[in-house]
């Protein structure tokens, strides 16, 4: 497999996404859970794209690690990682992309999904960079606040 550099932006690469990740996506085992730290699109919304592209770079780096240096799979995700770096580089110019996700830290979720649910994720991604404008400004909505949790001592009594 040849896997040139592009020098485009994800909306002019998504032939080359819609490509790839299907054969990405049948090489790896469908219950494998892939980690990935992420916003909602609730909480993100019209930053969504903007919150997603390094964290999803990240995750897929970390995929990459999982297979030899020499394996298509690895190529095809430094591909798609490629496409996102350039991404990210667009937004950049734009937009102060380390201190509006330090604004949104609070809503950045942990998890792993399976092969299908992450896989979905990122076309949905690609998908929504196509359209996406980098000079709108970036309100969080607020923290959500959690309970202090209660400490049980050993006479059952909670403080």
């Amino acid at each position: 497999m040849t896997l040139g550099v592009h020098s485009a932006t994800i909306g002019k690469v998504t032939n080359d996404i819609d490509r790839e990740l299907p054969i990405l996506r049948q090489n790896i085992p469908k219950d494998y859970k892939i980690p990935l730290k992420y916003i909602p699109k609730e909480k993100g919304e019209m930053c969504w794209v903007k919150l997603n592209v390094f964290v999803l770079e990240q995750s897929l780096g970390g995929l990459s690690k999982k297979f030899g240096n020499i394996s298509s799979n690895k190529d095809i995700i430094k591909l798609v990682i490629h496409y996102l770096q350039e991404e990210r580089l667009n937004i950049q110019n734009n937009v102060d992309m380390e201190g509006l996700m330090l604004d949104f830290m609070c809503h950045y979720r942990e998890e792993r999904w399976d092969t299908g649910k992450y896989f979905d994720f990122v076309n949905e991604l690609f998908r929504a960079a196509e359209n996406e404008s980098y000079s709108e400004e970036c309100e969080p909505p607020p923290c959500p606040t959690t309970p202090v949790p209660t400490k049980e001592y050993s006479t059952g009594i909670v403080d």
